[in-house]
């Protein structure tokens, strides 16, 4: 379930913020912790390349639209269910942004706060109104 292949995804970039780089190992390992097989894994392996290939612009993405909000002070469970939305709405064409949104949100009422949820909604909103110019 590309659910499940998200929040593996998120767990590994959370542990990226705390560690300066993660192996194949312990991908694969958060991969069978989430019970990911076949495609899901697949799913999971091409996004979080997509991130990690695109890292740079992706944070600059969310510092733009967190107005207000210096990028070093987001929290980090925020910052890594933004880095997953932005990376599907910018680079997996055939996700709706609805869903990646969705699945974004999700994961924020799971492992964030509250008050997160706005945050992280209106910063995506922000981003998709800015696609549609």
């Amino acid at each position: 379930m590309r659910r499940d292949a998200r929040e593996a995804v998120y767990k590994i970039l959370f542990s990226e913020l705390f560690n300066d780089e993660n192996s194949e190992d312990f991908d694969n390992f958060m991969f069978s912790e989430q019970n990911l097989i076949g495609e899901d894994v697949s799913f999971a392996k091409q996004l979080l390349n997509k991130i990690r290939d695109n890292k740079e612009e992706i944070n600059q993405i969310i510092s733009t639209f967190a107005k207000g909000y210096n990028f070093d002070r987001i929290y980090s469970t925020d910052k890594c269910a933004l880095t997953l939305a932005i990376c599907e709405m910018k680079y997996f064409s055939d996700i709706p942004n609805v869903v990646s949104i969705d699945e974004a949100l999700y994961l924020v009422r799971k492992y964030s706060t509250e008050e997160s949820l706005n945050f992280v909604n209106g910063i995506l909103a922000g981003y998709i109104k800015s696609l549609e110019v």
